[in-house]
């Protein structure tokens, strides 16, 4: 560890800010971090990995989602991390396909579909998510094998922990929305009333209720909230009411 990497941290949102002391009789006291940022650091430094801070700032922005702890993880730290877990799309394909991957997780389950059309399916999520944009009738070409078997697709829904859309074009939407809040948190159009706002409906719409999450709620934390965010930015500029007054496509346009 070195200073460097420590202001590192904490411009891009994996720590907070120092808390500035009193100046003394001695003159002016170093800035202090809390002990729950201590606590918060050393836990970073167990998950760091050489080639990313992306999932470290996964990591700080799931604290805030669930514990609610202003001394954890305040709102101000948790918009700069997501800003760090956006980052540019085209940073790679490799972290494409990661997000890609947890945004299809209620669909890859061996039942549906085959391999292969499960395969093509994160490829083609992966290209979404690498590229910012889709073709929308190829992508719900890929989606539909995974909703043909009426029969097994309800098994399914019925076992499953969280949420599995009913049809391609809600899947598609779902991606829509979450491309959208991608694109406004990096842009900087998202404040930290946005954000408290979408944890609020996040936690609302979230299965268990108050329940402690499981393991499943933590791996869709992420492409979940960015849904919850992207809907709060559609309501607040007026394109929910004039899309249930003139319904149309959604996609790469």
């Amino acid at each position: 560890m070195t200073k460097r990497l420590v202001h590192d941290w904490v411009a891009r949102g994996l720590l907070a800010q120092p808390r500035r002391r009193r100046t003394g009789q001695r003159g002016s006291e170093k800035a202090l971090h809390s002990g729950a940022q201590r606590t918060l650091f050393l836990d970073l430094l167990r998950r760091r990995q050489p080639s990313s801070v992306r999932p470290l700032a996964e990591f700080v922005v799931v604290c805030w989602l669930f514990i609610g702890d202003d001394e954890a993880v305040d709102t101000r730290q948790a918009l700069r991390a997501l800003r760090t877990y956006v980052g540019d799309p085209r940073g790679g394909r490799a972290w494409a396909k990661a997000r890609a991957a947890q945004f299809v997780i209620p669909l890859c389950d061996p039942r549906l579909g085959t391999a292969r059309s499960r395969n093509k399916l994160l490829k083609g999520f992966t290209e979404a998510f690498y590229t910012g944009a889709y073709n929308r009738e190829d992508l719900i070409a890929k989606c539909a094998p995974q909703f043909e078997d009426e029969s097994t697709f309800g098994d399914v829904v019925r076992s499953s922990s969280g949420s599995v859309p009913g049809q391609p074009e809600a899947l598609l939407l779902h991606l829509d929305v979450v491309l959208r809040a991608g694109k406004a948190v990096q842009d900087g159009d998202v404040d930290q009333g946005v954000m408290d706002e979408a944890r609020v409906l996040y936690l609302q719409m979230r299965r268990g209720g108050a329940e402690w999450p499981t393991r499943r709620d933590l791996e869709e934390a992420m492409p979940h909230l960015l849904i919850c965010l992207g809907l709060l930015l559609l309501a607040r500029s007026g394109w929910m009411s004039h899309a249930r007054r003139s319904p149309r496509t959604l996609g790469a346009d």
